[in-house]
Order: structure tokens, then sequence, then C-alpha cells
């Protein structure tokens, strides 16, 4: 480019959509972002491919998608280059925060306009609060992209002040003293190499489609307490780890990923609703903000921020929503944080991409979704991972909504593909008002011990899944043909299904299974199991005892669940195994 300081500007020439194409004179920087003027209202938008002019050799043809809704647009509006891709500004501030798909604070554009329009935006971050800056970096001291030159609390995160990635080393050449400062004021200079000098500040932007390298990348192995039962014992996720989390409409995808906001254990918890419907994301809005955090006793929202670009908003902000996300989150993994990503849903997001994509006129796939769909869901749920260099961890879990709950189309197959772990919902389990409605029977996992053994979750499974079967037996051929040993084990799957797998979130003791209460459960769980319970007959028949063994597992059903929701104290806790212990040996048992 001659002159980066020069105004560079095109015109718009095509308009299809949130596609458009303008011709220009000047340079044009594959990937950067531009702005286009509509009525006085300034568009964002993002450079896709430069053409050649047919028409005039000395000019181009570039390719946009248009961030916001182009209502007003016309042939020959300017364009106007800006030089820098699509980025997200990260410092303190990020916390408590909710923004649009494109880092502007929906809470201060709400004061603007109940109504969110095209072309309205505010500071990412706000500019006039103040930060306690404590310096670690001294004058002379060389840094570079990623270090560490101090610190400002940030609620109970020490939230420490980078270095952007994108600089080589420098030397320190001077750094203001402890104080409050707000992230638009200078706290330090440093020189480069080449004796040019740069300021920094406590925020600074990032390329968003940049992955923030990692320090020491390592394989997730330590398990996440979710608090969800059927998740901790039979598909637990690592710190680090990847999960596809595909469901049909209706069947708790969304309650699943608000407890997993508010009991999963980690530092910060990030929502990306990314094209989740309009109402659903509303909810996150409004009862988020009142959500009490269980591990601090304060408001949940004091480790979260929220992402909020729903369906009804222009798709091609879908796709920069969960860029931005995932952004932020390496920014706190580089921190040496925790952090959990929930991305809602990645179906919308794909959606986005194919209706771009046939807006190019590019080759369709499978369903029509671009032919390299595959490699960019890989590709974005690649940047999750563990930092042995740093401590922390991104953790990344993305819901899926396959139409008809058909887990067979391409971007349910590709997440199988690319993740590690895989929460598989049934809408007969939903129907059943099985919540949460994992199909213990459709699921994968990478870790392989979790809070329990692979043994032990491999009697558990092995449990489900031959009471599954005899009662697809009892189904086709009837009760009597079912010897009653075999009944005794579906009643024992039904009891761990029932018991264990379901779980009440509105339930304030039932809604939360620490590792220690659920060591107590898996304890009494694999005693069922491998116990020979001998039910005497004393003269009935075999349709009576079936219907005498059904009612005993009745009432343990209705002890354990009562347990589930009562149960707090140690001496309560260990109530279970010993009336799991009675009910073997077919003694009395009560709360």
């Amino acid at each position: 480019m001659n002159d980066i300081n020069k105004k560079r500007t095109g015109n718009l020439i095509s308009i299809q959509d949130s596609l458009v194409k303008a011709r220009f004179f000047d340079d044009v920087i594959m990937g950067e972002t531009a702005e286009i003027a509509v009525d006085g209202k300034f568009l964002q938008a993002e450079v896709l491919q430069i053409l050649p002019d047919p028409k005039n050799a000395d000019a181009g043809i570039v390719e946009m998608q248009v961030f916001e809704d182009l209502t007003g647009a016309k042939i020959g509006d300017e364009v106007v280059f800006k030089g820098t891709p699509l980025s997200v500004l990260l410092g303190p501030g990020l916390l408590t925060s909710v923004w649009d798909g494109l880092q502007n604070p929906l809470y201060k554009l709400s004061e603007e306009d109940a109504y969110l329009k095209p072309g309205m935006n505010a500071p990412a971050l706000d500019e006039e609060a103040l930060w306690d800056f404590t310096p670690s970096a001294k004058v002379g001291d060389t840094v570079t992209g990623g270090d560490v030159i101090g610190s400002v609390p940030e609620g109970k995160v020490d939230h420490k002040i980078l270095v952007p990635f994108s600089f080589g080393p420098c030397k320190v050449e001077s750094i203001i003293e402890k104080s409050s400062v707000n992230i638009t004021q200078q706290v330090a200079v440093v020189v480069d190499e080449l004796g040019n000098k740069r300021e920094l500040k406590l925020a600074f932007r990032q390329p968003v489609k940049s992955p923030i390298p990692f320090r020491e990348r390592s394989i997730p192995k330590h398990p996440i307490s979710t608090g969800t039962r059927v998740i901790d014992l039979l598909a637990p996720v690592g710190y680090g780890g990847t999960v596809g989390n595909p469901g049909p409409f209706g069947a708790g995808k969304t309650v699943l990923q608000h407890s997993l906001c508010k009991y999963a254990v980690a530092d910060i918890i990030i929502m990306a609703a990314c094209g989740e419907r309009a109402g659903e994301a509303v909810e996150v809005f409004k009862e988020f903000a009142e959500l009490e955090d269980p591990t601090t006793g304060e408001s949940l929202m004091k480790r979260m921020c929220i992402f909020g670009n729903t369906s009804s908003m222009p798709v091609a902000a879908r796709e920069a929503s969960v860029f931005i996300a995932l952004t932020v989150g390496e920014y706190y993994r580089y921190q040496g944080k925790k952090v959990v990503l929930l991305a809602d849903s990645t179906s919308r997001w794909a959606q986005a991409l194919r209706e771009r994509s046939g807006r190019q006129g590019d080759i369709p796939g499978p369903e029509a979704f671009p032919m390299d769909i595959p490699d960019q869901i890989k590709g974005m749920y690649q940047r999750a991972g563990e930092d042995l260099g740093t401590k922390g961890s991104l953790t990344f879990i993305g819901t899926v909504s396959p139409a008809g709950g058909n887990f067979q189309e391409p971007v349910t197959q590709a997440t199988m593909d690319s993740t590690g772990g895989f929460w598989g919902l049934s809408q007969d389990r939903a129907d059943a008002k099985k919540y949460p409605a994992i199909d213990p029977l459709v699921y994968t996992t990478s870790v392989y011990d979790g809070f329990v053994t692979w043994k032990d979750r491999q009697k558990m499974l092995s449990t489900l899944n031959e009471a599954n079967d005899i009662d697809q037996t009892i189904s086709t051929i009837g009760l009597k043909k079912v010897p009653v040993s075999n009944y005794v084990q579906f009643q024992k799957g039904l009891t761990i299904d029932f018991c264990v797998m379901q779980q009440d979130a509105f339930d304030k003791v039932d809604a939360c299974t620490r590792p220690e209460r659920l060591e107590v459960i898996n304890r009494a769980v694999q005693n069922l199991i491998d116990s020979d319970i001998s039910f005497e007959a004393d003269g009935m028949d075999d349709e009576q005892l079936k219907e005498m063994i059904k009612h005993k597992f009745d009432e343990l059903r209705q002890w354990w669940k009562d347990w589930n929701y009562s149960a707090t104290t140690e001496e309560q806790l260990a109530q279970l195994p010993n009336a799991i212990d009675k009910f073997i040996l077919q003694e009395e048992y009560a709360v």
C-alpha cells in the first residue's frame, strides 16, 4: 500500500442481501473491514474476495459480507476501507458485559433506542471506568507480545495487562506508577527493535480470526465438575476439552446450558448466543442478571460475559459472534483462567455460512452447506485447549440443532468428528420428561477416567444397555416370557436411569452434584449392580412375583428420589449406601 494514511474508498455496484460488491481504484487488503455509508449511517463489512474489474483495467471489484441490515442501501453508496481486520477489544471490563455479535454493548445501545437499528454502535468497553493499575514491568525490561506489564482487579479476577500479541521484542521506555486509569489512557511506552515507540494501554484490539497462541499446549485430562450427574458419571469433559451437544428443538439444550453456566467449576463463563431464537436469548439476558453464583454468593454475571446475536439479526454477524467469543476465551486462557465457552447454536452459525456461500455462487456440498464446512467446524473447535505454560484452559461446548433431530446431517456429523465429547439429546427422553435428556446410550467422551473409574462407567452403561434390551423384549413378546433374573436386571437399570441419570435443574439440592456426592452415588450404584438380590416367591406365581419385585423397586426409587432432594449433611449422604445394602438383603430401610 503506497500511503496507509490515505483514505481508500469504493462505491457499491451490487447488493444481494448481506453480500455486496464495490468497485475500487486503490489497494485493498484481503480480510480487512470496511464501512458502507447508508443514509448517514456507517455499516460494518468484511472483505471476502478481491477480483479484477472486467470493465476497467485500472479498477478492481471487492466482494464483502455486511454485518448489519442493508435496508436503504443503493448502488453508488460509498465504501471506506479501514485497513484493519475484524477485531475485538480486549481488556478490563469484559466481565459482566452483554454485547451483540460485533461487540457493541447491548445495554448501552438500549439507552439510545429500545429497538436496535443498523449503524448503531458504542464503545465495546466502558471508557470512563477507572481501574487500579499496579505495574509489574520496569523501565529497561524487554517484553514481547503476551508478556505481562501489570494488573488490575476485575471483581475477584486478577486481570493481567498484556502486551498486544502482535508486538515483537520491545524495551520498556516508561511505565506509570500504581494509579487509577481508564482504558484510553497510556500506561507505558515501549520501543521496538527499529526504534519505533508504541503506547500501551489497559486494552488493545486483537484480530478474531488469528488465534491467540498457546505457550505449551496440552491434552485435556482433568475433568470439569459440571454438577450434572449423567455428564460427570458417563460423559465427562476435561478442562480444555470440546463437546458437541446436539438435540432436536424442545429437548432441553438451553436449560442444560443455563445449568452448566451456573454450576460448572470454572473461573470464566462465556455464552455466545450465535443465532439462538430471540425469545430464548431474552430469557438469558433477564435471568442471568438475577442468578446467584453458588460458589461466591454474588451475581453470576460477575464471572460471565454474553454475546447475544439472535436468529433475527443479520446472518453475517452470527459468524462474527463465534470468533469474537473464542478470542475473548483465548485471552482469559492466556491469563491462566479456566474458561468455559458455550455456543448456542452452532447450527445457525453454519447456516450463516451456507447462506453466504450460496450468494457467492460456491459449489454446494451436502444439504447446500459449503464443501469445506467440516474443516471450518474443526478449525473452530481446535482453538479450545489447555495451556500448561499459562495454567489456563478454554473448554468449548457447542450445541447443534439438527432439523428433525437428524444426527446424520452434515453439521452434526462434522461436530462429532471435531469434538472429544458428544452429548446427544433424545426426543423420546424429552417427551417422557426425562431431564436432562442426554441419552446415556448415545454419547462419547475422550476422558478415560473422570470422577469414577472407566470400569465403573462401563458397568453402569452395560446395565442401562441390558435394561433397554429387556424393555424391547417385553414390548415385543410380553412380560411373561422374560425370566425373573432378567426382570430384576431391568428394574436395576430403571432405578439407575430414574434416580441417577435424571436430575431436577430447578431444585436447590438436586440441581448440582459435586464429586464427593457423586462418589457416594457411584458406590451405591455399583453395589446395586454387583449384588444378586433374592426375592422369595412364597407361593406366588410368576406374574405376582414380578409385580412384587416392581413394587419393591418402586419404593426404593421413591426413597432415592427423596434422598436426591433432601440429603445435604454427611450423615444424610451416608444413608444411601446403607439403604442399598438393606434393600439387597431385603431388610427394612427408612429415611
